[in-house]
Parts: C-alpha cells; structure tokens; sequence
C-alpha cells in the first residue's frame, strides 16, 4: 500500500469550484469520525469541502501530539474514509497552507513576537 500513496508538496493553490462538494451523495469524513462541532470549525477538510480530506494538508487527522506539520498522508492509507472513496489513488496534498498547523504556526509566532 505504500508505494500507492504518493506525496506531492506544491504551493500551487487549488481552484475552489463553486458549488462542487467533493461530498455529495457520500458520507463525509466527519460525519465518519463523529467529530465534534469543535473540531469541524477548525478543521479544513469540512471549510473546504470541494476536496477529499486526504488531499488537504493540516486536517484533524493528519495532527498529532508528536511534532507532525500535517503534510504526513501515512494516517490516511488505513483509513477508512479513504479506502471507500479514494478509489486507490494515489494522495496528493493539493491544498496547502490553510490546515490547523498552519493556524498554530502562525499564533505561536504572534505570540513569540
């Protein structure tokens, strides 16, 4: 499973389509983590619906208390969201720079500052 995932960093900013949900007529992933009202007002996956969660950089999932920047799709081959809606692709990070550690890089240097 590995060498199906195939990790793209790019700073090229995805074009968000209007109108398109990448969700409609699927269970969306916080709907299938039960995430709380909290963790979906901060979590980009459901700001910005019109991409699959696995392709955002910075969503709940892909944080954890270790030091990971959010940009790590290892938690994402064993999910079961993606394995019923990613089709076997390869992930692609395509949005970048609007997860939640990008959030809490930015306060961290306000408060430094």
């Amino acid at each position: 499973m590995a060498n199906a995932v195939e990790k793209i960093e790019t700073k090229a900013e995805p074009k968000e389509e209007r109108g398109f949900n990448f969700w409609t007529d699927k269970t969306p992933c916080w709907e299938v983590s039960h995430c709380t009202n909290m963790i979906k007002a901060e979590c980009p996956a459901f700001n910005y619906q019109f991409l699959p969660c696995w392709e955002i950089e910075g969503t709940y999932c892909k944080l954890d208390d270790y030091g990971t920047d959010g940009k790590d799709t290892s938690i994402c081959e064993v999910c079961r969201v993606y394995k019923t809606y990613g089709e076997g692709k390869p992930i692609q990070l395509k949005l970048m720079g609007r997860g939640i550690n990008t959030s809490l890089e930015m306060l961290e240097k306000t408060a430094v500052a």
